[in-house]
Order: structure tokens, then C-alpha cells, then sequence
């Protein structure tokens, strides 16, 4: 089966990502927008309650002091004042505000003697609350249906007779006995007028209703469906008024309908008791909360856009990554099989640094290469000279093994002779072991033959001279050489004392035909030395290196201050050595 692309991966890692991140955060941001606002709307049907509720209080107490200063009169409190004029100032009083159904004077027997409109004057009241009540001091009865009042409109229904609130006010003379309680019968319609004005401030709320619930529980205002009828006490917003609280709450009313209720009792104002009304404003609570399901829709929803644009963004920035990395694993995959490869720039910076590494690996891997096409050509080659040294040697060893033969008196001076030269030879192929036979340092070769003789005296052999590397075909007849002025030196020269001194000394001398190395063998502080009467194996040893296998040049000068001998040999190929 198949493997879906890095960029699908990718694009559904951050997009899924950014998804969900998106609608946490919508989410998120619409809790706390839609609290805030469900805490507004809460908040508004609370200030609405209240603002009934204390212009409910305002306006009774407002024609509280209506009656108390009707009752302060001087015409209203004078016993034998004509009933014409005080018929007329309780007209005017009404006229002054029309909610009056009717104001009234009684006199102290609970007679009526004058009236706003001159009807019922005479009718006995001694029995009405207003009355007994009025005659103790200022005083508010509740709501309650005015029979008197019905009988002057025949022709309303019997079933809906005029709802009122008596406000009344005791009229005393100057000496303070009471003569007559004045009383204002305030037209409940009067509370139709704060209900108009409070749906006028809550304008654009819809399905908004103002309640006035009575002491008892009786609905006094509202739906007309609950007009009359009784709340339930454990209604919450009915209970918390009822306990001195104002708020809102959400509850489900008797109808099964789940409401937003702003509650607040009627506290009075002033010297006005109050009557112990509850104002409630509700409102359904779909209605309530439609602009907080609003906001949460759109926050969703721009939320789902968000997210849509952030896994699109995600798509592209995942081609953006998977374009490089596709184009890196054809590279590496190039790189595997051994083939030439370009590793692709990148704007990404790990991309990019794959790109360097697969190219630094791609040049490493060429170097290995080259170096092991280069090891085993060394290999090759060392293998060809390894035959061709192992015969020369052999020849080299079979040739001093005769020649030092026939120089020797004894079987132990040839021993010790052949035995000295061999290790000589091995010294050297030592050297050029050490360096894999592709060449030896003359200063390493001069310094294994010529250590043993110093004694560890460093005056005792001086080596001087810029560094030259040889090939093993100059380096071991130059070996062989110096072994053989050692030894000779060793036993006849300046090695031969204590105070005797080898100087070596040598350069490289550039020409046009190649290099030349150019060495000074002298020897000082030794016996006297005087030339041989014959040449010995030694010397012919030396010639045969050097002239014949290395076309070189030997000069012996039997100096008697001590021998000196230059050998000049061309460098076929020469390495600097260290």
C-alpha cells in the first residue's frame, strides 16, 4: 500500500492543529463574550424592574403629599366653608392630575360632604378604610375594585368594575380636632402609564413584560392572562423580592416557559411607606438570549473561517517544507546508488543544512573514492617494488656476501662484517617500512645509522641540512653507504676515539636535468689518516651504490686531518619531508 506524501502529513498536522486551536479559542471567545453579554442583558432587566418600581414609588408618593397638602387647606379645614368652593379646589386638584377617578372630602361622622365632581356627595363612608384609616394619619390602601365608584358608569361591565388605590390625609382644625379625612380614589390605570414609559426606554426589546404583584401575591399588573390571579411564592423572583433582593434571574413560570426575570420590591420613598409590591420584568428567555446565540453563531462561524484559511495555509507551508525535502531524498537517494549528485538549495534552514551535510557527504564520499583508487594503485605499486626490492636485495645480500668473503681473514671477521651490513640494510628498511615504502627522510636514515656511535654525546655527531625525503630506490644504497663510513670510521677514523666528531652536512641543488643531493661526509678529532694502499670492500661498496645503481658521484679525500668524502645522487622523485 502506498504511502501518503510528508505534505499530506503535514498539511493535516497544521491544519488540524490550527483547526482545533481555532475553535478552542472561538469557543474560548464566545463563553466569554456571550457571559458578558447574557451579564448586559441580565443587567438591563434588572435596571428596568427597578426603574418601575421607583417611579412606582415616586408617583404614590407624589399624590401622598397630594392629599397631605389638600389636606392643609385653609378652605378644606374650615368646617363652614361653602361646599360650592370646596367642591371647586378638589375639582382643581383633580384637574391637575386626571389619574384621580375621584377626590373626596368626608366629614368627621364619615358623610361626604363635597366631591372633585360633585357626585356621590352625601353617601356615608364611615365603614371604608380610607376613612377609619384616614382619620389616624396619611394612608394608602392596595389596589382593590371600587363598587361606589361603578354606580356612576352604568354602562361598564359589572365584571370590570373601576380598580383604584385610596390615598386619604385627616383635615384638622387650628386647635387639632379632627373635622374630615380628605381622600384622592387614584385610577389604577395610572400604573398603565409606568408600564408605557418603561416599554418606551426598553425599545427594540421584544416580548418584554412589566408585572406588579400585591402584597398577597395577587398580579395587579401584567399579561391580561395573569391579571387577578395568584404567583406561586416559590416562584425565585417572587421569593428574592420578597426577601428585600433585586437582580434577574432565569426560571420556568407556571405556563412551562422559561423566563429572564428582573425583580425588585417597592421600598417607598421618603415618608412614604410603600405598599410591598414586587415589580417583575420578564422576558422569554429564547427572546433574552437571541442576541447571545447570535454572537455565538457568528464567533463559531468566523472561527470555521479562520480554521478553513489556517489549514489552507497550512497546505501551502507544508508544500513549502515537503517541496525541498522530496527533491533532498531524490539527492540522497542519487548519493546511494553512487550516481553524480546536486543537492537542492532551500529558503528552509534545516533544509538547507540537509542540503550542505548530503553535499558534504557527496564530496567526502569522492574523496574516499579517490583515495581508495589512490591506495590501491600505492598497493599495486608497493606490491611491483616489493618484488623488485626482494630480488635486489637478494642480490645485494648474495653480492656482500661474497665480496665480504673474500675480504675476510677469519669465518668471525665475516660474520661480524656481513652480520653489520645486513643491519645496516634492515635499519633502512626500517626507516622506509615506517613511511610505507613511499620514501624515507635522510635524516631519519643518517640518525638510525649514526646514534649507536654518538655515545649520548650530542657534539659527538652533527647532522645539518634542509629536509629531504627520498625514494626507497635512492634511499637504501645511501644507507648502505653511510653504514659503511661509519663502521670505518668506527674503526679506524674520528668515531675510533673519544674526542673524534662526524660532521654530515648535505643540500638539495636545483637544475634544469632535476635535483641533485648533494652530501659532505668529515670526520675531525680522530687519528692521523693516511690513503689505502689497497681498496677495500667497503669503498667498492660505496662506489657500486651510488655510481653504478644511482649514477651518482664518490670523491674520497684521505685528508690526514680526517677523512672527507661527497657523494652527489640525482633525485628521480623527491618528497619534502617534514
Amino acid at each position: 500500500m502506498p504511502q501518503p506524501p510528508l505534505r499530506v502529513f503535514l498539511a493535516l498536522g497544521l491544519g488540524a492543529a490550527g483547526l482545533v486551536a481555532t475553535l478552542v479559542l472561538a469557543l474560548v471567545a464566545s463563553r466569554v463574550a456571550s457571559d458578558r453579554l447574557e451579564a448586559r442583558i441580565e443587567a438591563e432587566l434588572g435596571d428596568l424592574a427597578a426603574t418601575m418600581a421607583g417611579r412606582l414609588d415616586r408617583d404614590l408618593f407624589e399624590r401622598w403629599r397630594d392629599m397631605v397638602i389638600l389636606a392643609e387647606n385653609d378652605t378644606i379645614r374650615d368646617p363652614d366653608a361653602p361646599v360650592a368652593r370646596k367642591r371647586r379646589l378638589l375639582r382643581r386638584a383633580q384637574e391637575t392630575y386626571p389619574d384621580y377617578a375621584l377626590i373626596v372630602l368626608v366629614d368627621a361622622d364619615g358623610r361626604i360632604t363635597a366631591t372633585s365632581t360633585g357626585a356621590l356627595e352625601g353617601q356615608d363612608v364611615a365603614h371604608r378604610d380610607y376613612f377609619t384609616e384616614g382619620r389616624k394619619g396619611p394612608f394608602v390602601s392596595d389596589v382593590h375594585d371600587a363598587m361606589l365608584l361603578a354606580s356612576l358608569a352604568p354602562d361598564r361591565h359589572a365584571s370590570d368594575p373601576p380598580r383604584v388605590l385610596d390615598i386619604a390625609a385627616p383635615v384638622r382644625d387650628d386647635a387639632g380636632r379632627l373635622v374630615g379625612v380628605v381622600t384622592g380614589h387614584l385610577d389604577w390605570t395610572w400604573a398603565r402609564s409606568a408600564e408605557a414609559a418603561l416599554r418606551e426606554s426598553a425599545a427594540g426589546q421584544h416580548d418584554l413584560a412589566a408585572l406588579v404583584i400585591a402584597r398577597d401575591g395577587t398580579v395587579l399588573l401584567g399579561p391580561e392572562r395573569l391579571r387577578r390571579t395568584d404567583l406561586p411564592a416559590a416562584l425565585p423572583s417572587l421569593a428574592a423580592a420578597r426577601a428585600g433582593h433585586s437582580g434577574t434571574v432565569a426560571e420556568t413560570w407556571p405556563d412551562g416557559t422559561r423566563y429572564l426575570t428582573g425583580y425588585r420590591p417597592t421600598r417607598g420613598h421618603r415618608d412614604f411607606p410603600g405598599l410591598g409590591w414586587t415589580v417583575l420584568v420578564r422576558q422569554e428567555a429564547g427572546t433574552a438570549f437571541a442576541a447571545v446565540t447570535d454572537l455565538r453563531r457568528q464567533i463559531l462561524l468566523w472561527g470555521l473561517v479562520v480554521a478553513t484559511a489556517a489549514a489552507g495555509i497550512g497546505w501551502f507551508a507544508a508544500g513549502l517544507l515537503a517541496r525541498p525535502l522530496r527533491r533532498l531524498a531524490v539527492a540522497a537517494a542519487a548519493l546511494g546508488r553512487g550516481e553524480p549528485m546536486v543537492a537542492p538549495a532551500s529558503a528552509v534552514r534545516e533544509a538547507q543544512a540537509i542540503s550542505l551535510a548530503l553535499t558534504a557527504a557527496a564530496a567526502a564520499l569522492r574523496r574516499q573514492e579517490e583515495e581508495r583508487r589512490a591506495a590501491d594503485a600505492r598497493q599495486e605499486l608497493l606490491i611491483h617494488e616489493l618484488n623488485h626490492r626482494v630480488k635486489n636485495t637478494l642480490a645485494t645480500v648474495q653480492s656482500m656476501a661474497r665480496q665480504t668473503a673474500r675480504s675476510a681473514g677469519s669465518l668471525d671477521d665475516f660474520t661480524g662484517s656481513f652480520e653489520a651490513r645486513l643491519l645496516a640494510m634492515s635499519q633502512t628498511h626500517n626507516v622506509l617500512t615506517a613511511n610505507h615504502w613511499e620514501g624515507a627522510g635522510l635524516r631519519g636514515i643518517l640518525s638510525a645509522e649514526l646514534e649507536p656511535y654518538a655515545g649520548g654525546r650530542p657534539d659527538r655527531i652533527r647532522l645539518e641540512g634542509p629536509p629531504v625525503s627520498l625514494t626507497p630506490a635512492v634511499a637504501l644504497p645511501l644507507g648502505m653507504a653511510i653504514h659503511e663510513l661509519a663502521t670505518n670510521a668506527a674503526k679506524y677514523g674520528a668515531l675510533s676515539v673519544e674526542t673524534g666528531q662526524v660532521a654530515v652536512e648535505w643540500g638539495v641543488d636545483r637544475q634544469v636535468g632535476g635535483e641533485t643531493l648533494s652530501l659532505r661526509w668529515r670526520e675531525r678529532g680522530g687519528p692521523a689518516v693516511a690513503p689505502p694502499t689497497r681498496t677495500g670492500f667497503g669503498t667498492r661498496l660505496i662506489r657500486t651504490s651510488l655510481e653504478r645503481e644511482l649514477a651518482g658521484e664518490v670523491q674520497l679525500d684521505y685528508a690526514a686531518a680526517g677523512l672527507t668524502c661527497l657523494i652527489a645522487v640525482p633525485l628521480a622523485t623527491r618528497i619534502q619531508a617534514a
